[in-house]
């Protein structure tokens, strides 16, 4: 909070403690599926962690959402609309031959915020990674470790290769919890595009064209040392 007064926010931001700033927002909750009207340190405090919806005046928390079969409709009826995929909206090509996917790894929360200060977490996840098939590793004759220039037609990232029959051949996985901050030349958004769903506007962040180019073994030591500091 103090922060945001640092920043000429007194008057928008005049709270006196997190208490009274979980209070705001469980009240922008009220008559939706999370309601958690109900809710305050005070009462967790009490009563310990409890489920949501919690509405105010209830008397016992919900352990499922749906178990009464109704949705938070009108009529309690769940809507389902007919959409058909359009595909990617960049498929890979001549040029651009790999899919490139990102996503998450266990442990890690977004982009490190608050887990990259975790010493345990950090052993878990010391480094970025792309993980790669073995047909398409072979194809291009790299070991594992050794390391990927990946480019897009919006950027360029480097990783060193995780040789993995997890990922599909063609495809290629970056973790997104590695950015500036962490690493050099490691954000996946880096590489991605900004076509979203015209309904949702949710981005499609998962999947984009890219190349790999392999980086000469010769420079990988090298680059891995100077990398590492970094982490």
């Amino acid at each position: 909070m103090n922060s945001y007064r640092r920043l000429g926010f007194t008057d928008k931001f005049n709270f006196p403690n997190s208490a009274a700033v979980y209070q705001e927002f469980v009240q922008l909750t009220r008559q939706r599926p999370c309601d958690m009207s109900g809710l305050s340190h005070e009462f967790l405090a009490a009563q310990g962690p409890t489920h949501w919806p919690y509405s105010d005046g209830s008397n016992s928390e919900t352990k499922r959402l749906y178990t009464n079969l109704r949705f938070h409709t009108i009529d309690g009826r769940a809507k389902f609309g007919a959409y058909y995929s359009k595909g990617l909206a960049e498929p890979p090509d001549d040029n651009y031959p790999f899919i490139l996917t990102t996503g998450r790894l266990y442990g890690h929360w977004h982009t490190q915020t608050r887990t990259g200060r975790i010493e345990k977490i950090r052993k878990l996840h010391p480094q970025p990674f792309i993980e790669i098939h073995p047909r398409d590793a072979a194809v291009l004759g790299i070991i594992d470790n050794q390391w990927l220039e990946v480019r897009s037609r919006r950027g360029i990232t480097k990783f060193p290769a995780k040789i993995t029959k997890a990922i599909s051949p063609g495809t290629v996985f970056v973790p997104m919890h590695w950015g500036k901050l962490w690493a050099d030349d490691a954000e996946a958004n880096t590489l991605t595009h900004s076509e979203a769903c015209p309904d949702s506007l949710q981005p499609e962040l998962k999947a984009c064209a890219v190349q790999l180019v392999p980086i000469p073994v010769e420079s990988t030591v090298k680059n891995y040392q100077f990398q590492s500091s970094q982490w």
